[in-house]
């Protein structure tokens, strides 16, 4: 149920709404929970973070279909991490979840889900793998040559640009200490994290000397132009050297609680396999092509390489 809400805040949540009303892309979360008093509401958790509307910018299109599918409010509720979704699932505080791979990891093992429907990549593709990259102009020509070097990885403990990065440098003789160590306060991990994961990753090998090797997801490497990079329009593929690659690691789930209508969560997961991929603005916010059927296999591994290192 609902919290309570006062007739100021009822006033102010409408007022929210109508001034959105001209903002037709944006949708309005606020609208849902005041339309909803009194009624049932399906409970989404995410850790994207929403604006003024509350709606994470990604689900804007979303919203609305999920309301006309289950003829009931729908809100995103935005928690800290996959941990503290895995509780509130739990607790049956919400229905449904979108989570990324590591978020998925977060949740402990014996908390009661059930996978629904994997992201589609915009290679069309369940999971995507990163590739170890050097600087075609440097001398490194596999990972063994990394040993000294600086190495960009993605932001700290990405399951894909740091996590598995660091087990295929492993794999192939490199450990943490072999590379050369970055020094607070720039780092707190004694790695060189970027921020900006893998298309700032790419211009660092690229046209930073002192930076020859990183690693970067394969949909951000094959979007590069062949050729033709330059320091203002971005590195091209020729500028790289690929030498080496990590292991898949699956895209985004949708999960549902144990305490969930069951019939709720197979028409949840019909309309993402079956619908998603026809529509085209869903797909564009949410950085996806579709769904399909979730593999419980690839979120154990992901599970495995966040406990790895």
């Amino acid at each position: 149920m609902e919290p309570p809400m006062s007739r100021r805040s009822l006033r102010l949540s409408a007022g929210a709404c109508l001034i959105l009303a001209a903002m037709p892309s944006a949708g309005c979360q606020l609208g849902a929970r005041v339309a909803g008093l009194g009624r049932p509401t399906i409970h989404i958790g995410t850790t994207r973070v929403g604006t003024l509307t509350l709606l994470p910018a990604e689900f804007y299109a979303l919203q609305p279909e999920l309301e006309k599918l289950f003829d009931q409010p729908v809100v995103f509720d935005s928690q800290f991490s996959g941990t503290m979704i895995g509780k509130q699932l739990a607790a049956g505080h919400l229905d449904f979840a979108f989570l990324s791979p590591r978020e998925y990891a977060e949740i402990p093992e014996d908390t009661r889900m059930s996978l629904l429907a994997t992201a589609l990549n915009r290679g069309g593709k369940p999971a995507r793998e990163a590739l170890l990259i050097a600087s075609a102009k440097s001398d490194v020509q596999g990972p063994a040559d990394c040993r000294g070097k600086r190495f960009a990885f993605g932001p700290a403990n990405d399951l894909l640009l740091d996590r598995a990065a660091r087990d295929a440098l492993r794999k192939a003789g490199v450990g943490p200490a072999d590379l050369a160590r970055e020094l607070p306060p720039l780092s707190m991990t004694g790695r060189l994290n970027v921020l900006g994961g893998s298309p700032e990753i790419a211009k660092l090998v690229a046209f930073d000397a002192l930076i020859p090797c990183g690693v970067i997801d394969e949909i951000t490497y094959h979007a590069l132009p062949e050729t033709g990079g330059s320091l203002l329009a971005g590195p091209s593929r020729d500028m790289l050297r690929v030498i080496g690659r990590t292991e898949a690691v699956p895209e985004m789930v949708v999960v549902a609680g144990s305490r969930t209508d069951p019939a709720k969560v197979g028409m949840l997961q019909q309309f993402l396999i079956e619908r998603v991929r026809n529509l085209p603005t869903v797909c564009k916010q949410m950085d996806v092509t579709g769904f399909e059927k979730a593999e419980p296999e690839a979120y154990a591994a992901a599970r495995l390489l966040m406990k790895s290192n």
